[in-house]
């Protein structure tokens, strides 16, 4: 059926891109000084943000490093971590092969290993690192504005232990990837988030 759907731009199909929807987001950001005021129920379902990093779009040629790759080490070097710390991602997956691309920006395999890894069910939930538990963006939609902390808000619930039948057993670290805009064979820009119990 996803494959038979309407041409968007090939290979791409309706099913295979995210529809743009409505939404809006929010969240409480405080410090850690701050947070020892607030009330016992409060501080333990507190995340902590270690860092949240931005790199811009550049032109470049299809074999050099995307903007995903640079905002994702930066991170890393930034929180102290490494890809191997993950153990649940949020990707931007306007089209379903995004999260291909993101897995391997992310560092999670290396560039051009990323379709076989989603293949192998590793991304899935209940595999080696489950990405887009919430279901991404093509099956929840695309609000722009509100994306970026849709995924953080996943990424927080998954830390909390709060995700229901989408949590991921043991889940300590977790990493958001948002981007978006188009400059050659590049996004425009992308912010990494880093987030921990």
């Amino acid at each position: 059926e996803v494959l038979a759907d309407k041409p968007v731009l090939g290979p791409f199909t309706r099913a295979m891109c995210a529809p743009i929807s409505d939404g809006a987001a929010a969240t409480l950001l405080c410090s850690a000084e701050h947070l020892r005021t607030l009330p016992e129920a409060t501080r333990k379902r507190a995340v902590k943000l270690r860092t949240v990093t931005l790199a811009g779009g550049r032109v470049r040629g299809p074999e050099e490093e995307s903007v995903n790759t640079v905002a994702a080490r930066r991170a890393y070097a930034a929180s102290g971590l490494t890809a191997k710390d993950v153990n649940v991602a949020e990707v931007h997956d306007a089209t379903s092969f995004a999260e291909i691309s993101a897995v391997e920006a992310l560092g999670f395999v290396k560039p051009g290993e990323g379709g076989a890894y989603v293949a192998s069910g590793a991304t899935a939930l209940g595999g080696a690192r489950p990405v887009n538990t919430s279901g991404g963006l093509v099956s929840k939609g695309h609000p722009l504005g509100a994306t970026g902390l849709a995924m953080v808000h996943e990424v927080t619930l998954q830390l909390r232990g709060e995700a229901g039948a989408r949590q991921v057993a043991g889940a300590s670290v977790g990493v958001a990837e948002n981007a978006g805009g188009l400059i050659t064979f590049d996004e425009a820009l992308c912010a990494v988030s880093v987030l921990t119990r």
